[in-house]
């Protein structure tokens, strides 16, 4: 028996850890999914860090149980903050996120060896990891990095085999399982996960595709959106202030974590019923009270109308790379409002609106199309530019604005590597050359509106070695490497041995 891989998609809210056993690699079609989740804890291994003094580290269902106190050192939406720090003890500790993000990693891979050693008489360090689609090249290298500091309970390190971006592990989860389709497939992914709201849009190839090095690839990421902080937990926050409105008592720090608790499990039992009868233990007696399915949602919808909102933005960015359907991901997407509100607003999409085991699924995609990344020359995702790249020129010096000359156009494959283009002093006497480098900020920028259209992300200065007259040409380009690093280039024509002068930024919006 091969070694199997951990499919683990580690989440701000829960996380969820399968193995796919018996598929054929080459198609990456059949087999048999297998859940590898503590008994009891089907919605998910909690995302928690905990720490206190007193009790030391606990993660995961150890971190939510009544043992880890003061509740405040109970953390969440770890990815949010990477390579940031926390304070706990009212200040007293303070931790970096970056060691709560292996320990937690570290809790849900030992968790899902447990499950294999006592279900297939099996164990395994490797693991194939989702991230966010809107994660840097550099957010996701440390994110593998810090999944690699955790170990086993022998003390074997976890060993990352492939990742995959979230919204294309859920995209070709469903082609994969349950359309049963090897077709190419644009699906706009809608995932309203525990923390976060993130859109993509992607063309899924559940068959694998060549790019022009003949590395097999299984997803272009087209475009992406994201609301940093909406997700789960602030629709779970609209639940906590109605029910602690309608309770009306004063709330001590023990009762609103135990409210908190009980807002999340009312939102999800209105997912399926009409209204829920919560009760509040209270100073040792019993409080009751009842919330509608109505009453939520109308709180919630402004909150909604956000995600949505951002959905239009995207297709309309988008007209000629519509998609087939709207796939809905993460746990809070179950809500009822979310399908029938996309529908109402997106009516020619009624009918292409689908669920498919959203909280599982990109778990589910990891295991199976996580592709391998430990050798550095093999790159299975087909990057692309999300934005138009340009330099900004002047037609005259008296021209004040300028106009934005583009160099890459947006959906530009990298790596790529930009042909020179040619240009010229405007004044006498001018000793040096600035080139400014813009990035649009919409999809469909005009380029004689660059304050309105676009953003200045860098720019190099040429030095000529001395005053030069009007009319002395220089040339730039653009080039983009397989990391996503952007380089400028500027060089004096008339001076072709001369090394150009260079400048790089790494591009935020590569998949």
């Amino acid at each position: 028996m091969a070694k199997p891989v951990i499919g683990l998609d580690f989440g701000n809210y829960n996380s969820f850890t399968c193995y796919i056993s018996d598929f054929d690699e080459g198609t990456k079609m059949g087999g048999i999914v297998h859940d590898l989740l503590p008994q009891g804890l089907n919605d998910g291994i909690p995302s928690v860090f905990f720490y206190s003094k007193k009790i030391g580290t606990l993660c995961g269902e150890d971190a939510v149980r009544n043992r880890a106190k003061p509740v405040e050192n109970r953390v969440r939406y770890l990815k949010r903050h990477l390579g940031e720090r926390m304070t706990l003890d009212g200040g007293d500790i303070t931790i970096p996120y970056d060691a709560a993000i292996t320990e937690v990693i570290q809790h849900c891979v030992r968790k899902a060896n447990e499950q294999l050693k006592s279900g297939y008489q099996v164990t395994t360090n490797l693991i194939s990891l989702s991230y966010p689609a809107t994660y840097t090249f550099a957010q996701r290298q440390r994110l593998i990095e810090l999944a690699e500091k955790a170990t086993l309970a022998d003390g074997t390190k976890v060993e990352v085999y492939g990742t995959i971006a979230e919204p294309a592990a859920a995209a070709l989860d469903y082609l994969a399982e349950f359309s049963k389709s090897t077709k190419e497939t644009t699906i706009l992914v809608y995932d309203l996960g525990g923390g976060t709201f993130d859109l993509a849009l992607v063309s899924a190839y559940p068959a694998g595709k060549r790019n022009s090095s003949g590395d097999l690839y299984y997803y272009d990421i087209i475009n992406t959106r994201g609301l940093a902080k909406v997700g789960g937990s602030e629709f779970d926050e609209i639940m906590f202030n109605l029910l602690a409105k309608k309770f009306n008592v004063p709330l001590k720090p023990a009762h609103k974590s135990t409210l908190r608790t009980l807002a999340e499990t009312v939102k999800i039992d209105l997912s399926s019923d009409t209204y829920a009868e919560p009760e509040l233990v209270y100073n040792d007696d019993y409080l009751s009270a009842q919330v509608t399915r109505s009453e939520f949602e109308t709180a919630s919808k402004d909150l909604l109308m956000k995600t949505i909102e951002a959905t239009k933005e995207i297709l309309n960015d988008h007209p000629n790379q519509q998609p087939e359907f709207i796939l809905l991901t993460g746990g809070a997407s179950q809500m009822p409002m979310v399908q029938r509100e996309l529908e109402a607003q997106i009516p020619n999409f009624k009918g292409k609106i689908v669920y498919f085991r959203p909280s599982r699924a990109i778990a589910y995609g990891a295991a199976r199309f996580g592709t391998f990344e430990n050798d550095p020359d093999i790159h299975r995702v087909q990057k692309r530019t999300a934005y138009d790249l340009g330099i900004r020129f002047y037609r005259s010096e008296y021209d004040e604005k300028g106009h934005i000359s583009t160099y890459i156009k947006a959906g530009t494959p990298i790596p790529y590597t930009g042909d020179y283009k040619h240009s010229c002093t405007l004044l006498d006497n001018q000793r040096y050359s600035q080139f400014r480098v813009y990035e649009s900020v919409n999809s469909h920028p005009d380029k004689e509106r660059v304050f309105e259209d676009y953003k200045e992300i860098m720019s190099v200065t040429l030095d000529h070695g001395a005053e030069v007259p009007k009319g002395t040409k220089s040339e730039t380009r653009l080039c983009v490497d397989k990391l996503g690093i952007l380089t400028i280039e500027a060089r004096e024509v008339d001076k072709p041995g001369k090394p150009p002068i260079k400048n790089t930024i790494e591009l935020k919006n590569l998949s």
